[in-house]
């Protein structure tokens, strides 16, 4: 279980955390939880920022429903 996954079970999240792409969860655990930038990630991932930052909310959005 990661830090991300914890938090989210925490607050009762966990099911929106299993709708999540692997991917949305490193970028959101990046942002969130490690301080990272989009334009960090980025470079990380070898995207653009806008696509980590379209990432990244389509994430947090699946989160929200729950």
């Amino acid at each position: 279980m990661d830090r991300l996954e914890s938090i989210l079970i925490e607050i009762d999240l966990e099911k929106g955390y299993e709708r999540l792409t692997q991917r949305e969860r490193n970028i959101i655990n990046l942002y969130y939880l490690e301080g990272y930038k989009d334009e960090e990630i980025a470079t990380f991932y070898g995207i653009t920022q806008q696509v980590i930052n379209r990432l990244r909310r389509k994430g947090i959005n699946k989160l929200k429903i729950f």
